[in-house]
């Protein structure tokens, strides 16, 4: 008996790393994707903002060889800005696959792997990313006081940290399901959206159609904030 036990567990064991190979082999695709179009899909379709360089940094955080998370963060500036000027801030990618990245009890019963699109001053790396619950006291000190609202309180699907002192730039994430995203709808899901929240500072979900059973609502603050 001892032994049909542990020969079940260790073909659960591979039938699992296999399925988590070809996952990551999505992955790889999915970045790739996202390096190839942004670019183009922010030069014909923004009218503020641009995206001065094809450089990505990639950030990685795993415990040495199970990834939980890898990002993408890309260089967003002003139309008018000049070459070799700071950033205006930085459009990143969270993809996210297991841990505290993907899951909170108000949000779901089970875990499931995400994106959170996310606009700051800042690129995603390994001290500081979007992760479950979040804590007031990562985003908030006595020198950069505020507090979190949603962008917009009708559908509540864009999360903001609002800052007392730092008005020219306004940072903001939203999430979606992962594996609901494909080839034909990454630039109405990740590049659409996100030009509307950096363009008008909202984000309407009649004009994201493709954002429908996609993008998560958040639940009500004192659900998922701590301080």
């Amino acid at each position: 008996m001892e032994n049909n036990i542990t020969c079940t567990q260790g073909i659960a064991i591979t039938n699992a790393l296999n399925e988590y190979k070809r996952f990551t082999e999505e992955v790889e695709v999915l970045k790739s994707t996202i390096s190839d179009k942004i670019k183009a899909y922010f030069d014909e379709n923004a009218k503020q903002y641009k995206i001065d360089s094809t450089k990505y940094t990639t950030t990685t955080f795993n415990n040495d060889w199970f990834c939980e998370w890898i990002s993408l963060s890309v260089p967003i500036s002003k139309m008018k800005s000049n070459k070799g000027t700071k950033p205006y801030g930085y459009l990143s990618f969270q993809l996210c696959f297991s841990g505290e990245t993907v899951f909170d009890k108000s949000i779901s019963e089970k875990p499931f792997p995400l994106i959170h699109i996310i606009f700051w001053e800042d690129m995603v790396y390994q001290g500081s990313y979007f992760r479950y619950p979040v804590s007031k006291s990562e985003y908030f000190d006595e020198e950069e006081s505020g507090e979190f609202s949603f962008i917009d309180d009708e559908n509540k699907c864009v999360l903001s940290p609002r800052y007392d002192k730092l008005n020219y730039i306004n940072c903001w994430t939203y999430s979606v399901e992962l594996m609901k995203i494909n080839s034909k709808n990454i630039e109405d899901i990740l590049f659409k959206p996100a030009i509307e929240l950096l363009e008008s500072n909202q984000l309407i979900l009649s004009n994201n159609k493709a954002l429908d059973g996609v993008i998560i609502k958040y639940p009500p603050l004192e659900d998922f904030i701590i301080e």
